[in-house]
Order: C-alpha cells, then structure tokens, then sequence
C-alpha cells in the first residue's frame, strides 16, 4: 500500500529535513530564537527538540509552553496576553503554537459574562478571535508564526471533536498569517484511523503515548520534522539556521 508524503517522512530510518536549493547557499544566521508556545503537547514537542537544538550553536529555544491549558479559558490562562508578552520579550524569529487538547470545554468570555459550548457558533467565533490575536502578536513582534494541528486520537469521538477544531484554528490561523502544519495525516493509517506506531523496514516503533493524545519522545521528534520541513520550505532563510534534525 503506498504511503502519503507525511507518512514516508515518519517511516524514514532518519528524520531528515526536506529543504529548498537556495536554503544550503543562504548566510547562516548568528542566532535564532524559536518561541514555543501551547499546552502539554507543546510541552513535549520542547522537551523533546532540547537535547538536539541546545547543541547547536545558532537555535535559540524558548519554553513559553504550559499544561493543562488551552485557548478557550482566559481566566485560567491568558494566551493571547502570554503570547504578546513572551514575543515582546524574546524577539522570536519563529514561533511554533500547538494547543487544543484541552479546549473542548466551554469557551467563557470575561468581559461578556458569557459561556459557550464546543459545537456552536459562539464557540467558533470567540476561539477564531482568539488564534487570530495569538498568531499577530507574534507576528507584529517580527516572528514568523507556525501552527501545528491537532493530532489523530484514539477514542473517534475526541477524534471526531479535533476534526471540527483543526477546521476553526486552520481558518484564523492561515487568516492571519501564520504556516499550518496538518498533523492529521501523519497520525492516522491509510484508512483514517489512530496511528500508534509506525512501520519502518525492518520493525515498528511506538509513536503515541499510552493516552492516545500525546506522544512518545521518538514520536515527537518526527512531529519536529514535520515542524522543521515546513519551517524550511516556507521560510528558506530560516533553514540553515535551523539545521537537520535527526532521529535519536
């Protein structure tokens, strides 16, 4: 059975980047600050990427990440202020958002005194306002923004529920700017169901958490790759910078 191009990149012996041409002739930056920012699926991805990127000289890595929070409760954690905040601090050239694993409660509007369920157009309206301020704050503080969508999780009825809210992050995120990384595909078997492992030539390797929602720490440095791939593709300059990564 053929593979799609995600899926041969999480079946590669090694996690390489896919580059364009002019990328290997570009100038290598002096440094380069990578912002990331989400909840416990950003967490993992940072601490994942930390061991490979602090060995190198130019990235710069920047955890502005935290767990069991989400876009739809500011009251908890304000994410469109964090964000203004860390990227004024930090100056990002590139800032990677993962976030939603947690935001299928509902979607409570401060100022508003109001309350909506996931499923409803109240819903899709504030959540959409939300990724739109995420994603220009980064991007009014010089950042290149990155969005990374939900994965595939195993209980169809989560799953079904991160479809509908990959399509309204997808929407603001691409409306305002930012890159989006699908990373349905890559988590999903040929006919669209979870993926827990993936088949190389001569094995098969743990790719998802026992949760069904996060990863394994192999599992996400080949989200990095795919982080990384379209980092390159659409931001060449930012390519030698940001180097090849390779599987551990």
């Amino acid at each position: 059975m053929l593979l799609g191009r995600r899926h041969l990149l999480l079946a590669g012996a090694a996690c390489g980047l896919g580059r364009p041409a002019a990328a290997d002739t570009a100038p290598v930056p002096e440094r380069l600050n990578l912002l990331f920012l989400g909840d416990s699926l950003a967490q993992g991805l940072f601490l994942s990427l930390s061991p490979v990127l602090r060995r190198r000289p130019t990235p710069r890595i920047i955890n502005g990440t935290l767990h069991a929070t989400g876009v739809t409760r500011t009251d908890e954690h304000d994410w469109t202020a964090v964000t203004r905040d860390l990227a004024a601090a930090h100056q990002p050239q590139l800032a990677v958002f993962w976030i939603g694993a947690n935001d299928f409660r509902p979607l409570v509007v401060r100022e508003e005194r109001t309350r909506h369920r996931f499923g409803t157009p109240g819903y899709a309206e504030h959540y959409a306002r939300r990724v739109t301020e995420m994603v220009t704050h980064a991007t009014d503080a010089g950042a290149r923004a990155v969005w990374l969508g939900l994965p595939n999780m195993r209980e169809a009825q989560f799953a079904g529920a991160v479809r509908q809210l990959n399509a309204i992050q997808q929407a603001a995120a691409e409306a305002a700017g930012a890159i989006w990384v699908d990373t349905w595909e890559a988590t999903s078997d040929a006919e669209g169901r979870f993926l827990p492992a993936v088949p190389l030539p001569a094995t098969t390797r743990v790719f998802r958490a026992e949760d069904g929602v996060h990863f394994t720490g192999w599992g996400y440095l080949r989200i990095g790759a795919l982080l990384f791939d379209a980092a390159a593709e659409h931001f060449p300059d930012l390519a030698p910078g940001l180097g090849r990564l390779t599987e551990a």
